[in-house]
């Protein structure tokens, strides 16, 4: 297995920068609950500013991370990573950032608890 040394140097001053902002390693609190119509996932992030915390879906995967700046570079600390159920409408995923809260509303598919289908199944 070949080590691109590029990706250890950056890497390697990411887990240095995280260990020594604001005195040590953020540690957000994540509480999901689930409402009428929508999941709402509250992410407490002390200390990190607005424009440096990031959300992505990733396939399945709902990813939380904050932009953490050191010399040109820019690199990404993962906060968290949340699997999303199945029935989450994707494309309206929502999120918004206020006083070291991030509030993410993962919307229920249309689809959720009212599809169903009978399979047929084939003889051979």
């Amino acid at each position: 297995m070949r080590v691109d040394k590029e990706i250890s140097k950056r890497l390697a001053e990411t887990v240095n920068v995280v260990n020594n902002i604001n005195g040590g390693s953020i540690f957000p609190t994540f509480i999901k609950t689930t409402e009428k119509d929508h999941y709402r996932l509250e992410v407490s992030v002390p200390s990190v500013a607005p424009d440096d915390i990031k959300v992505e879906v990733n396939g399945s995967d709902l990813l939380i991370y904050q932009n953490v700046h050191v010399n040109s570079y820019t690199l990404p600390n993962v906060l968290g990573m949340i699997k999303i159920s199945a029935d989450v409408e994707l494309e309206s995923i929502s999120a918004e950032f206020d006083d070291e809260l991030l509030v993410v509303i993962l919307p229920f598919s249309e689809l959720s608890g009212g599809f169903r289908k009978e399979i047929d199944i084939y003889k051979h």
